[in-house]
């Protein structure tokens, strides 16, 4: 049975008779495409043409592949994976590209130039994801090859952790937990590993998902020792604090805040905080006067050295957030008219449980009323903008700030992680085929936090992000006719692009 279908290629439209075959050797249906001509878009005229002709996607596959190949990933793959890795960066590729449902994929590669045939009908990716999860050792394997390449290059590395919520019934890992994305559904936890200045994650662990982000540090560390990252700085989030995992860094250089419920932390705020603002402590940070001062402390009988900060700029946006919540709940309060105590008490912890410490109440006649707790607020004034950092090295305050602010960039990964690529919502519903589903993603979110790097550092317009990257790329195709191949014409923006990302397109033929 066949069909005729309609291609627009550069505002010409050209005629395909589509024909449906199966493929014995590969035992899947495919598609046989054959040119019929161009169509008048006007009079709708046919011209026949002799030849065969093809258009496939071109410019989009042919950025990912010369990234793959640059940044070492297509190497690696092919070293730990020879019978497999052409079919995992498919898979990764598509899921950039496309970002739908992987049994969607062999339908896709169809469509697009590769410089290797790849063919993945839905049995096959089911197979090679829950291969991929099954060997393990395999992917450890990969890790080692691929965080060697960025030991040396690497200023400092950061760990943090996300979740990622399933509807899957036979994962052991699946369980109920803290949600960061405040869904309720059961959950596995993910740490990634990424370095910096490369912008690239290295390397990441699963969790189950009631593990809290203190409990996951010493796994981590051991993984960090055995792919020998355990020289470089290692950055973390305040939710990693613990005596217990200071201890499991202590050969290790560390950065890391203090949380405001730690009594070190407000020591140090309280014994700083009158003098901070002298211009002896003042630094510069980017753009922005900074404050700091720094001081000898001993935790867990190590000696480190706190940085003890403050942000004007941070302050004033605190101060006057935290006001105004004050003020909304006085209006609040007193427009419900209370009798007594316990109602207030009661509508506060139900309304604004964190503003509850900053008031007291008093009568007023029939009525109970707010009172503003002043050296409560006061307090709380006075401590807004300033933050301790703890570290092990001899770094400047400036060194530590600006580690610091670029490990907020992780937030930014798991964020592409999630919602850019496939993991928002598991669906799956074995161990095995949920691991490999995650070493592809992660394939994938290499190749997609190279772009963002690039992009960055480029001069191309601020508008371009990575969708828009390859939707224009994706305008450039390789068409076919007879024995020859030639590119359409590249347009300025898709030289541009191609020409931040070091490419070159000098030995393709353009029509």
């Amino acid at each position: 049975m066949s069909y005729t279908i309609e291609q627009k290629v550069k505002g010409h439209i050209y005629l395909y008779s589509v024909e449906s075959y199966w493929d014995k050797e590969k035992k899947q249906s495919r598609q046989r495409r054959t040119f019929i001509g161009k169509k008048n878009p006007e009079t709708g005229e046919v011209v026949p043409d002799d030849g065969i002709r093809d258009a496939r996607e071109f410019g989009n596959i042919f950025l990912l592949q010369n990234i793959a190949r640059r940044l070492g990933l297509t190497g690696d793959l092919a070293a730990v994976f020879p019978d497999t890795w052409k079919e995992i960066l498919a898979l990764a590729y598509y899921r950039i590209c496309e970002n739908r449902a992987l049994y969607l994929c062999n339908n896709w590669l169809d469509t697009i130039w590769s410089d290797g045939p790849v063919s993945l009908p839905s049995p096959r990716i089911s197979e090679l994801l829950a291969q991929l999860g099954h060997t393990k050792i395999h992917t450890e394997r990969f890790f080692r090859r691929w965080t060697e390449r960025f030991t040396m290059s690497n200023r400092f590395i950061v760990f943090d952790l996300t979740s990622i919520s399933s509807y899957a019934n036979g994962i052991d890992m699946v369980e109920w937990g803290y949600n960061r994305d405040c869904e309720s559904l059961p959950q596995i936890n993910l740490g990634v590993v990424y370095g910096e200045p490369s912008g690239l994650p290295l390397f990441y662990s699963l969790y189950p998902g009631s593990i809290h982000d203190v409990t996951t540090l010493k796994n981590i560390v051991a993984e960090l020792e055995i792919l020998s990252l355990d020289s470089t700085i290692f950055v973390l989030d305040k939710g990693f604090y613990s005596k217990t995992n200071l201890r499991h860094m202590e050969n290790m250089k560390f950065l890391i805040p203090l949380p405001v419920r730690c009594s070190t932390e407000g020591d140090l705020v309280a014994a700083t905080q009158g003098k901070i603002r002298s211009s002896e402590y003042a630094i510069r940070h980017r753009d922005h006067v900074h404050y700091c001062i720094r001081k000898k402390i001993d935790l867990t009988n190590r000696d480190l050295t706190a940085h003890i900060f403050l942000d004007e700029h941070r302050q004033a946006d605190q101060r006057e957030a935290f006001l105004k919540a004050l003020l909304d709940a006085e209006a609040l309060v007193a427009t419900q008219g209370f009798t007594n105590k316990s109602q207030i008490d009661e509508y506060l912890a139900d309304q604004v449980p964190d503003l509850a410490p900053y008031f007291t109440t008093r009568r007023n006649g029939p009525r109970s009323v707010l009172v503003r707790n002043t050296e409560a607020v006061d307090n709380a004034l006075g401590r807004m903008g300033m933050f301790v950092l703890v570290t092990s090295t001899d770094l400047s305050s400036e060194s530590i700030l600006e580690y610091y602010r670029e490990k907020d960039g992780v937030e930014k990964y798991f964020d592409s992680l999630k919602n850019n690529l496939f993991l928002k919502r598991l669906r799956i519903h074995s161990h095995q085929t949920m691991e490999g589903l995650l070493f592809v993603e992660f394939i994938a979110m290499i190749l997609r936090s190279e772009i963002k790097v690039v992009l960055k550092n480029s001069k191309l317009p601020d508008s371009l992000f990575i969708p828009e990257i390859l939707s224009e790329l994706r305008k450039l195709k390789q068409i076919t006719f007879g024995k020859r191949k030639a590119l359409t014409e590249v347009s300025r923006l898709q030289k541009d692009i191609f020409s931040a990302f070091g490419i070159r397109l000098d030995s393709q033929t353009s029509l």
